[in-house]
């Protein structure tokens, strides 16, 4: 008899939580390169197995985020833990905020993709070719902090980073992740399954997933930080249009928040203006917001109205939407369009007048595909193009008959050609 002890279980693998230890350094582009050879960038695929590759993934988007925060408080914004007041002992989620957030007339609040640690725009440009300014809320911030508040303040607007996508706590590591991160989390052995969620020690109390953390930061956040009377720029990316815009369409918010709108620019859209049941939120949208949408065509090309555009397969979205020049995600508008969105919410902060001009989309015909398109696609986007031995395929079309044959009747057939037979 053999008795096999949890001890002789392979070990979770494990990984040093900072740039260096990790094997990178950051060069004098910015970007994230290998140590032991500066030409690479990340490398996920370090081992077969891919729980290992996904445990360095961990320990480096950690990494990645410490030089994020670090970066964003020297541009002056403060770091602040959710539930207000909470020690960080207990469940709790960082937001980034402008000190003296009170004595700002103008507050721009950027609600970022529900899957990505704060501060993080996209990890592809990140800890890739672009560099980690360029990848992150950096560059937004210190754009910013360039402009006007509006035509009779010349100070800078305020600024709140919310955090869409850390809404689970991690006791061992006293800090909030990501939902997907939770997977990744050290586990007794390389062979153990997951985490199970226990709400009482995962549930970030008011914060426990984006929804509920779009109505903390404007039920709590900005009611009680924010002086009344100072106006709010929305830009939200990707899923959190969709949450933000249900939130704004509730009556008894936009009966709060529907004065202090400055203006709203929603990056990569789907929700549509039907799902919405607030006339004076949707005035609003139609009047003073604005979409950017993946689009090959040139940065700030017109796509269609309020109404959407059905040559372009463009559904009502209700507010007209231009072109982000970003052909592939959704992530990427903000660093690909970063100047052009900055100075639209710049334009609308210093007219308060201002309505959204009428826009004739113009006519984009797909480009013909060639030789070159194909090369200069991703692999990962290409479709997947595999042999078949036909005698193995013609063995499974025969079980497949064979199968279809008893779900039917109830009986094999009792012959191989009996099943060969149906068609």
């Amino acid at each position: 008899m053999f008795r096999r002890l949890w001890s002789g279980l392979p070990k979770d693998a494990s990984f040093p939580s900072d740039l260096k230890g990790l094997g990178y350094f950051v060069n004098d582009q910015d970007e994230i390169r290998s140590i032991e050879d500066p030409d690479n960038y990340f490398k996920f695929f370090i081992d077969k197995n891919p729980r290992i590759c996904a445990r360095q993934r961990f320990a480096f988007n950690h990494a990645l985020e410490s030089v994020i925060h670090e970066r964003l408080e020297k541009e002056g914004l403060q770091k602040l833990f959710l539930p207000l007041g909470t020690s960080t002992a207990e469940p709790h989620m960082p937001i980034f905020i402008t000190p003296n957030l009170d004595t700002k007339s103008r507050i721009v609040v950027i609600f970022g993709e529900p899957m990505q640690e704060l501060g993080l725009v996209a990890g592809r440009v990140a800890n890739g070719a672009g560099g980690i300014n360029e990848g992150s809320m950096v560059s937004v911030v210190r754009a910013l902090l360039s402009q006007c508040s509006s035509p009779d303040d010349t100070s800078p607007p305020g600024i709140v980073l919310a955090n869409m996508g850390q809404t689970y706590f991690w006791p061992q590591g006293k800090r909030a992740i990501t939902v997907l991160a939770s997977s990744f989390l050290p586990l007794p052995s390389l062979l153990h399954k997951g985490v199970r969620h226990v709400p009482a020690l995962n549930d970030i109390p008011g914060n426990e997933d984006p929804v509920t953390h779009v109505k903390y930061m404007f039920g709590e956040v900005l009611r009680s930080m924010a002086n009344d009377k100072a106006l709010l720029d929305i830009i939200a990316i990707g899923e959190s249009c969709e949450i933000v815009e249900k939130f704004l369409d509730g009556q008894q918010a936009w009966d709060t928040w529907g004065k202090r709108l400055n203006s709203m620019t929603m990056l990569g859209p789907v929700c549509e203006a039907e799902d919405l049941t607030n006339a004076s939120f949707k005035d609003f949208m139609a009047k003073r917001a604005r979409g950017y949408l993946v689009c090959p065509e040139p940065l700030g090309t017109p796509l269609a109205p309020p109404e959407g555009n059905s040559e372009l397969s463009i559904p009502p979205l209700g507010f007209p939407c231009v072109s982000s020049s970003e052909p592939m995600y959704a992530e990427t508008i903000l660093i690909r369009a970063r100047p052009h969105i900055l100075s639209h919410i710049q334009d609308v902060a210093m007219d308060l007048g201002y309505e959204n001009p009428a826009i004739t989309p113009i006519d984009c015909p797909p480009p013909a595909m060639t030789e070159q398109h194909w090369d200069d696609l991703p692999e990962e986007h290409k479709p997947e193009v595999s042999k078949v031995d036909p005698a193995e395929f013609k063995a499974q079309v025969k079980q497949a008959k064979r199968w279809r044959k008893f779900q039917e009747t109830g009986q094999a057939p009792d012959t191989d050609s009996e099943s060969e037979s149906e068609v």
